[in-house]
């Protein structure tokens, strides 16, 4: 690409809604513009993306995956068909025909009405489909720029499979093909678990990049590198020391409903208290059931780990009404004395003696209840959430919490999303039975955003080989002397045919306005072509990531940049 043609202007400064600094490079650098609060790419971005995508796609296609396309508008009737939504769906609208309509924000639903309309057997499992989409997403986002956008470019991924055992072994391979084809990107970010089964298996993931203002949250140990979803994290849980248990003993606790009035009253940390929590579980094949989770008081409850642990499809906060039929009572509730109830008890709590808790009256609470004595557990898990402090599974030392974006999702979505829609497939007895799905999205501009955050010096971006939207910034030097001009030129075919791609600056400008430019887009190698380098045979070539500027045959130049470049050039063929 000819400097001279190419759709940019590049800019002395950011603009103020430019916070982060890879944010204001592609800005700077004209990959992208900020247009009303939203975001677009120009050229050079969308260059940069395509390979990011290339990399993407290609790792799926050599992993067996087959490119689909489906709507992401439909009516809102069609959307709604199989009873329940595979995501929220932020846009709805009216037609001409005044039908109600959705722009999707996911498509599920629609795979696997594909899948139903072809897959008829096992022998046709299992199977990867995958698409490339612009996405629109209705949350909102404390992230400027392109990690924060609420419409990006994604890839979405779907595994179709026979049963639990094939889809685990798919989704780790697909999990591994991917992180190959991020690697490229030389992004740190933190893989994180993000769900559990009822065994402890993995079940979903992100990959979470570090950035303040971001809408997910980590709890990383910096220690040893452990990370995890707050709500899928496991807890380093030290026991207290032994105490002899004491009876127990009502006192009357005036506007003591929440823990920390609680603890503030008697005088004793939150730790000494047991903390109720009231739910409805709706588990499958047997409808709703009221439970009462029981958490140490310096925790809370994890909703998505009590979700696992009861195999329940949703759970939500139980009504007052539903708390007193329980026989509790709103705001001082207890499991001790209760019958009857679905009784959930976090493994903290089972450990820790003589806890203040509630007494099921107005007002009260009683101190000294030990688990044991005064109340049982239905079922005893961990069922803690991670928060700032929380001890690391692995090595006991305290978790942080950061902030930041998933630039990747993966899960084993199951089969409930295919028993919803009847798709089925028949096994080798000739039953039907319901596809099992996993599901993979890689969000390419956040990627993209991410590393230009990754590497960048004051000049501008560093991109790295493999996803810079041009590996070489050729230039001319100097007076415009038909020799410099040629040799130009004929560099410019001869990198060309060897799988080198491109930008040549052939504007008229300063040397100097040249080599800021080329600072500030990024690309790997910068060539210059000067009359007095010519004069001696030679071209001007330095690295965007070192300070040495070499003088390099020109008969040589081919050879000198593939070999420098081969050192982080992919043999994916995003080149």
């Amino acid at each position: 690409m000819r400097m001279s043609q190419l759709f940019v202007q590049t800019l002395r400064e950011a603009p103020s809604e430019a916070r982060t600094p890879g944010f204001q490079f592609l800005v700077r650098a004209g990959f992208m513009r900020c247009l009303g609060g939203s975001c677009a790419l120009l050229p050079l971005g969308m260059q940069a993306r395509q390979r990011i995508e290339a990399a993407v796609c290609g790792a799926l296609q050599v992993a067996g995956a087959q490119p689909v396309n489906v709507p992401f508008v439909r009516s809102a009737e069609q959307a709604g068909a199989g009873g329940r939504d595979a995501e929220p769906r932020p846009v709805r609208f009216r037609d001409r025909a005044q039908r109600e309509m959705v722009i999707e924000s996911g498509h599920e639903g629609l795979i696997l009405a594909a899948a139903a309309a072809v897959v008829q057997s096992y022998k046709q499992l299992p199977v990867v489909l995958f698409e490339v989409w612009q996405q629109f997403r209705g949350e909102e986002r404390l992230v400027g720029g392109l990690l924060g956008a609420r419409e990006g470019r994604v890839v979405d991924a779907y595994s179709l499979h026979a049963d639990a055992a094939s889809l685990a072994e798919g989704y780790r391979r697909i999990r591994e093909v991917l992180t190959g084809a991020y690697a490229p990107c030389s992004v740190t970010a933190h893989e994180v678990i993000s769900a559990e089964d009822a065994t402890g298996n993995a079940v979903a993931h992100k990959l979470i990049y570090t950035v303040a203002g971001g809408e997910e949250t980590v709890a990383h140990c910096r220690a040893c590198g452990y990370a995890a979803d707050p709500a899928g994290a496991h807890l380093s849980k030290e026991p207290p020391p032994a105490e002899d248990p004491l009876p127990m003993q009502d006192v009357e606790t005036p506007a003591c409903k929440t823990i920390a009035e609680l603890a503030s009253f008697l005088g004793v940390p939150t730790s000494r208290t047991a903390k109720a929590v009231f739910l409805v579980a709706n588990i499958a094949g047997e409808g709703d059931r009221f439970v009462f989770a029981v958490v140490r008081g310096d925790t809370a409850l994890n909703e998505a780990k009590l979700k696992a642990v009861l195999n329940a499809e949703t759970v939500g906060p139980a009504t007052e009404a539903e708390i007193r039929q329980a026989g509790a009572e709103p705001g001082y509730g207890s499991p001790v004395g209760l019958s009857g109830v679905t009784v959930v008890v976090d493994e903290l709590v089972a450990c820790s003696p003589n806890l203040a808790a509630g007494a099921n009256r107005p007002g009260y609470h009683t101190l000294n209840v030990n688990y044991g004595r005064d109340f049982q557990a239905t079922v005893m898990a961990d069922i803690a959430m991670a928060q700032e402090g929380s001890p690391c599974p692995t090595c006991g030392l305290p978790l942080v919490l950061e902030q930041g974006v998933a630039l990747a999702e993966t899960w084993q979505a199951g089969t409930q999303g295919a028993q919803a829609m009847d798709a089925t497939y028949l096994d080798s007895e000739g039953r039907a039975r319901p596809l099992a799905l996993g599901r993979y999205r890689v969000y390419l501009d956040r990627f993209l955003a991410a590393v230009a955050e990754a590497h960048y010096d004051e000049h501008g971006i560093l991109w790295p080989a493999a996803i810079a939207p041009y590996h070489i910034h050729l230039m001319t030097l100097g007076k415009a002397t038909p020799e410099v001009t040629a040799t130009a030129e004929r560099l410019y075919a001869e990198l060309a045919r060897a799988g080198v791609s491109v930008l040549y600056d052939d504007r008229d400008e300063r040397a100097g306005v040249k080599f800021n430019d080329a600072d500030l887009i990024g690309a790997p190698l910068r060539v210059a072509v000067g009359d007095r380098g010519l004069k001696v045979g030679t071209v001007e070539v330095k690295r965007r990531d070192q300070a040495e500027v070499r003088q390099i045959p020109v008969d040589g130049l081919i050879s000198h940049a593939t070999d420098a470049l081969a050192l982080t050039l992919t043999p994916a063929g995003i080149a």
